[in-house]
C-alpha cells in the first residue's frame, strides 16, 4: 500500500492563487538527462513528420476520392484522437510500474504507425481509410512519451512558459515539414504514392526508438522524481476552477484540422496559380503548424509574463477569427486561406503552451504527471465533441452552421480569461 507523502507548505501569491515550492531536482546529471530527452523527442519528431503529412491530403482524400461526407471525416478523426489519448494514459499507467516498458512501447507504437501508413495507402473505401487513420492515432498515443511533466521539472517558476512553449513547438515543427514535404512530392507523385511514402519518416522513427532502447538512452522514466496523485481539494481554488472552466469552454469549440483542411479543398477548387489543389491544401498546413510553433514559444513566454488566462483569452479570440474566416471567405480566396490558417495555428500552439502553464502553476510539482495527463484527457474529449459536432451540422445544415456552432464557447471562454486565472511569481 503507498503513502501519499505529506503536502509540502505553500503560501499565496499576489492574487490568491496558491503558491508551491519547486519540484526536487532529477537524480540524473544534467548532461545525461539532456541525452535521454534527444533521444525521447527524435522518434517523435520523426513519426510527427509522417503523421502529418499524411493529414495533409487526407481530408481531400477521404472526402474526394474516397466520396466520405464531412460527419465521416469527422467521425474518424473524433475515433482517432479519443483511442489515441486512451493509448497514451495506458501506456504511461505501464511505464509507472515498469519504467523499462517505455522504449518497447514506443517502438511497438512507431511500428503501428508504419503499418497503418501503408495500409492507408492502399484503402479503397471509406471504412477501410477510417480504420487505419483511426489506428494511426492510437500508435501514436502509445509510441509517444510523456515529456511536458519532464520539462516542467527541470524549469524555475519563472520560465515555466518557456519552457513548455519550447517543448510544445518540437512537434509542430516536425509537423510542419511533414506537411511542406507532401505538398513537394504532390509536384511529382500522386496522392496515394504520397500516402505511402510516409511510411520513410516513421520507420527512422522505429530505428532510432530501437537505438535508443537498445543503448540504454531511453532512461527519462528510470530517475524521474517521484509523482503523487492530486486531491480533489485542489479544485477549491477559485483560480484552478476558472482555469478547469475556461479549458474545457475552449476545447469544446476545437475543431480536428481536416474539417478545416477539408473546407479549404472545398474553396480552392482548382489550387492556386501553378499550385493544384493538393498542394495548396498541404501548403496551407504547414503554414498552420509552423504559425503554430512560433505562437508556442512566444504564447508559453507571454503566460510567463502575464499570466496563462490571458492567454488563452486571445487564443479563443483568434480561433473565433478564424472560424468567422472559414465561414464566409469567397471561392478562391486565397490570402483568407492564409491568414485563416495563420490565426487557428497561433490559437492552437499559444494556447496548448498556456494551458499546461496555468495547470502547472495552480498544482504542485510533484503531480504534474498525473495534472498534464488529466488535461491532455480533458483536451482529447473536448475536441471529439467539438469535431463530431461540427461535422454534423456542416453535412445536416451547412459548413458555416459547423464552424461558427462554436462560437458561443469560445465567447465565454474570453469572459471567463478578463480576470487572470494566475500571474507569474
Amino acid at each position: 500500500m503507498s503513502v501519499t507523502p505529506p503536502a509540502a507548505p505553500r503560501g499565496r501569491a499576489n492574487d490568491g492563487s496558491p503558491v508551491f515550492p519547486t519540484a526536487a531536482p532529477p537524480i540524473a546529471p544534467a548532461g545525461e538527462r539532456s541525452a535521454s530527452l534527444i533521444h525521447a523527442r527524435l522518434p517523435r519528431l520523426f513519426a510527427a513528420v509522417g503523421l502529418e503529412s499524411t493529414t495533409a491530403v487526407l481530408a481531400p482524400f477521404i472526402a474526394g476520392t474516397l466520396g466520405a461526407a464531412p460527419i465521416a471525416l469527422a467521425g474518424i478523426e473524433a475515433a482517432g484522437r479519443a483511442g489515441g489519448s486512451a493509448a497514451r494514459a495506458g501506456a504511461t499507467k505501464l511505464v509507472d510500474r515498469r519504467p523499462g516498458l517505455r522504449g518497447p512501447l514506443t517502438i511497438a507504437g512507431n511500428a503501428g504507425l508504419a503499418l497503418a501508413a501503408a495500409f492507408l495507402a492502399g484503402s479503397n473505401a471509406v471504412w477501410q481509410a477510417g480504420a487505419c487513420r483511426s489506428g494511426s492515432w492510437v500508435a501514436r498515443g502509445l509510441g509517444t512519451p510523456t515529456l511536458l511533466d519532464k520539462a516542467s521539472a527541470t524549469a524555475a517558476p519563472d520560465r515555466l512558459g518557456a519552457r513548455l512553449g519550447a517543448e510544445r513547438s518540437v512537434g509542430a515543427l516536425g509537423a510542419a515539414f511533414g506537411a511542406l514535404a507532401a505538398a513537394l512530392l504532390l509536384a511529382f507523385f500522386e496522392v496515394r504514392t504520397v500516402l505511402l511514402l510516409a511510411l520513410v519518416p516513421v520507420v527512422a522513427a522505429v530505428a532510432v526508438s530501437a537505438h535508443g532502447t537498445l543503448t540504454g538512452r531511453n532512461t527519462l522514466d528510470h530517475d524521474a522524481p517521484a509523482q503523487t496523485r492530486p486531491g480533489l481539494a485542489l479544485l477549491r481554488e477559485p483560480p484552478l476552477r476558472r482555469l478547469a472552466l475556461g479549458i474545457t469552454c475552449y476545447e469544446a469549440s476545437n475543431i480536428a484540422a481536416v474539417l478545416l483542411l477539408l473546407r479549404a479543398s472545398k474553396l480552392l477548387p482548382d489550387g492556386t496559380g501553378r499550385l493544384s489543389q493538393l498542394q495548396a491544401v498541404a501548403l496551407l498546413y504547414g503554414l498552420f503548424h509552423l504559425s503554430s510553433a512560433a505562437a508556442a514559444v512566444f504564447g508559453g513566454r507571454l503566460a510567463d509574463r502575464f499570466g496563462a488566462g490571458r492567454v488563452i483569452a486571445v487564443g479563443a479570440a483568434f480561433l473565433l477569427g478564424a472560424y468567422a474566416g472559414f465561414s464566409f471567405a469567397g471561392k478562391g480566396d486565397v490570402s483568407a486561406m492564409v491568414v485563416c490558417f495563420l490565426l487557428a495555428g497561433a490559437a492552437a500552439g499559444a494556447v496548448d503552451a498556456a494551458e499546461f502553464t496555468g495547470a502547472g502553476r495552480l498544482t504542485p510539482p510533484q503531480t504534474h504527471r498525473a495534472v498534464f495527463g488529466a488535461l491532455s484527457g480533458l483536451q482529447s474529449a473536448g475536441r471529439v465533441l467539438a469535431t463530431i459536432t461540427a461535422g454534423g451540422l456542416w453535412t445536416l445544415v451547412g459548413p458555416e452552421a459547423g464552424l461558427l456552432v462554436c462560437g458561443p464557447l469560445l465567447i465565454l471562454c474570453i469572459a471567463l480569461f478578463t480576470r487572470g486565472t494566475d500571474r507569474p511569481r
